[in-house]
């Protein structure tokens, strides 16, 4: 299979779990981190939330999947590098770091722990799917 049609479907897998740990989180902080909505507030457009949860879909499925199979070769070369769910993982660490700096809104204080916790835990999951996913579909 085409190596950009197995990061696709990989990233399809892997943005379906992040949507279910981010769907948990929603449950567990009554709403108050929403991912659509921080996308929609990046991108300028704070009370679309469905442009959010478009963007967020679209990224999931199509960018960062096919970003992934290029950051492949670099990370390789880390520590742990040569398994590729350990890859998946290292480009979600990335990515959560990215998203703090880029999507971080206004938190209260009690928030902020679960907020980090939360996406943390999305984006790794994310990482660890989209690798394990990408591999297993090349076999």
């Amino acid at each position: 299979m085409n190596r950009f049609l197995r990061a696709i479907g990989a990233g399809a897998a892997a943005t379906t779990v992040m949507m279910l740990v981010f769907l948990f989180s929603q449950v567990q902080t009554r709403s108050q981190l929403g991912a659509p909505e921080a996308i929609a507030r990046f991108v300028g457009l704070p009370d679309q939330h469905v442009v959010g949860f478009v963007v967020f879909t679209a990224a999931g499925v199509l960018v960062w999947p096919i970003v992934f199979v290029f950051a492949r070769r670099l990370l390789v070369e880390l520590p742990g590098g040569n398994d590729v769910a350990v890859q998946g993982m290292l480009f979600g660490l990335v990515l959560w770091v990215a998203f703090l700096i880029l999507g971080t809104g206004q938190l209260t204080w009690p928030f902020v722990l679960l907020y980090l916790f939360f996406t943390l835990v999305g984006h790794l999951a994310y990482g660890f799917v989209l690798g394990f996913a990408y591999e297993r579909m090349g076999v």
